[in-house]
């Protein structure tokens, strides 16, 4: 079963961020496995969320199903059409930004919309922001991803809406199995809230997540957080940048979501696949 990327390994490949050897030692272990045997491409999606250490893959792709395969709430159902979805995106700016940084570093972007608390849908929001790596990787998976999280609008009350078990999963995820690197995280407008945030991530972050964390004070101008962190060329308006409203690139962002609706049902088609194979009770009526 293949996902339709719309990249080609080769490309990967003559560019020299990959490497076919490696790509083909990774496919040898997955034909020891009873795990789905899965594309060149998205081996190479794996090879470059671990740094292109070929040893540390078998262990991503493993947790990949594993984590997927155990979170249904958040990888199963990613239709656009879904109207939590469609809420979700009304409340929150989610967005990959259309432009890349230096050495192709991608940059996404989230910020509330709606500062009603009533209103934050952590399941949906977790959805959409792991439906967003698949939008960043669909034509040019980047080298490195920059996460931009502006905490400006929450309150304390938006901390009732949280919920450990889909914390844990969305840690466990982005650590452990998602093939992207993130290179930092920048939080705009840190503050208590971001602080209480914190406090529960740790209990499922590794300390090298930890290091990745930045947290910036509201008094930070944006000169400074174009000098230092992301260009102006890689953000919205609303942020000093040189591309259109948050609203616009939501709208982009949509638009994304829609044109991969069958990527997203192909995708967990193959979870399905790997459940049926792998689930013990199964194994032993085969």
């Amino acid at each position: 079963m293949s996902v339709p990327y719309q990249f080609n390994v080769e490309k990967i490949i003559s560019e020299e961020r990959v490497d076919r050897t490696h790509i083909e030692q990774v496919k040898a272990w997955l034909k020891t496995t009873t795990l789905p045997q899965i594309q060149d491409e998205m081996i190479a999606l794996f090879l470059l969320g671990c740094a292109n250490n070929v040893a540390a893959v078998p262990d991503s792709i493993v947790k990949y199903f594993k984590i997927k395969s155990g979170g249904p709430q958040i990888f199963k159902g990613r239709n656009i059409e879904d109207p939590a979805l469609i809420k979700a995106m009304e409340m929150i700016t989610c967005c990959s930004i259309p432009t890349r940084m230096g050495n192709n570093t991608a940059v996404h972007l989230f910020k509330l919309n709606d500062t009603n608390y009533r209103d934050f849908d952590l399941v949906s929001n977790t959805k959409l922001t792991f439906m967003l790596v698949d939008v960043t990787q669909r034509y040019d998976p980047p080298i490195d991803t920059v996460i931009v999280i502006d905490m400006i609008g929450s309150s304390f009350m938006h901390l009732t809406r949280l919920k450990i078990d889909i914390a844990k999963i969305f840690l466990e995820y982005m650590q452990d199995a998602m093939p992207l690197k993130i290179q930092k995280i920048h939080i705009l407008n840190a503050n208590t809230v971001f602080k209480k945030v914190l406090a529960v991530a740790k209990m499922f972050m590794h300390s090298e997540m930890m290091k990745l964390i930045f947290p910036h004070s509201p008094g930070m101008t944006m000169e400074e957080f174009h000098r230092d962190c992301v260009p102006p060329s890689c953000l919205p308006a609303e942020y000093g940048g040189e591309l259109p409203t948050c609203k616009e690139l939501n709208r982009w962002t949509m638009q994304q979501f829609e044109e991969m609706k069958d990527f997203f049902r192909i995708e967990e088609e193959m979870i399905e696949h790997y459940m049926l194979t792998n689930t013990p009770s199964k194994r032993k009526k085969s």
